[in-house]
């Protein structure tokens, strides 16, 4: 598929729970007013974002709200995204990540582990630096097997998209080291 083609669809996958879903998501970013570099190509624009969503009074996820949690991952956050997803870690934690929500300076807090009922359990949160009438929340995604093994190569595809001399297999053997 060219870039050009790629850049066209929306790619992202879903995991749904009872109370709340999860979506991750390419981006690309807009770099239009930015000189182009010879050591770049259009591929290097794509980044992902985690997108956590708690279930509204309408039965409907509320992507939206002030409820929700929004993290652009970096490159070596997607790789422990893969790594856990593929089951070759067991655990992830990202911890304390200061940033904004909704104007609010917070501290985001994601998490994965093993779930008692079979695949994972993926936590996020937010607990505000200041306390500003902002309360910290926490949202709870169950993960079935299927769908660890859709969003694991889900990522696994994204990395390979921004590496295209690496293989798959390679990038597999490089996250077990």
């Amino acid at each position: 598929m060219a870039t050009s083609d790629f850049a066209l669809k929306n790619h992202n996958v879903k995991a749904f729970g009872q109370d709340a879903a999860l979506v991750i998501e390419m981006n690309n970013e807009d770099v239009s007013s930015s000189k182009p570099s010879p050591f770049s190509n259009e591929i290097d624009n794509y980044y992902l974002t985690l997108h956590v969503a708690p279930r509204n009074a309408k039965k409907d996820y509320d992507w939206g709200s002030n409820r929700s949690v929004l993290l652009k991952l970096s490159t070596n956050e997607v790789m422990q995204m893969a790594s856990v997803f593929l089951r070759i870690m067991h655990t992830l934690k990202i911890d304390k990540r200061k940033t904004s929500h909704h104007g609010h300076v917070v501290y985001k807090n994601i998490s994965v582990t093993p779930n008692e009922r079979g695949g994972l359990l993926l936590s996020a949160g937010i607990v505000p630096v200041d306390k500003d009438g902002l309360k910290p929340f926490m949202h709870m995604v169950p993960v079935s097997q299927m769908d660890c093994v859709k969003i694991g190569l889900y990522i696994l595809g994204y990395l390979a998209q921004k590496t295209p001399w690496v293989s798959s297999e390679s990038i597999i053997t490089a996250l077990l080291i």
